[in-house]
């Protein structure tokens, strides 16, 4: 498939590829929430972030706890 994943064969392969991306993208918000939330003049806007925020860093635990799940790291 691509340079930095092995190929994809099976349905499992796809599911853990896809949970691969899902993860790192949710790792992307988690470092650019930061930034939009001291950038953000409205307050609404601001809580709006803090809340999204506090989410993603939930959704990053869940992966991970899937990650540990699945493949016995923990």
């Amino acid at each position: 498939m691509g340079l930095f994943s092995k190929d994809i064969k099976k349905m499992d392969d796809l599911f853990v590829h896809t949970l691969q991306d899902i993860y790192y993208a949710e790792n992307q918000i988690v470092k650019a929430l930061p930034d939009m939330i001291a950038k953000a003049t409205d307050p609404a806007l601001k809580q709006g972030f803090q809340q999204h925020l506090g989410e993603t860093k939930n959704h990053v635990k869940r992966l991970e706890q899937v990650f540990r799940t699945a493949w016995g790291e923990g």
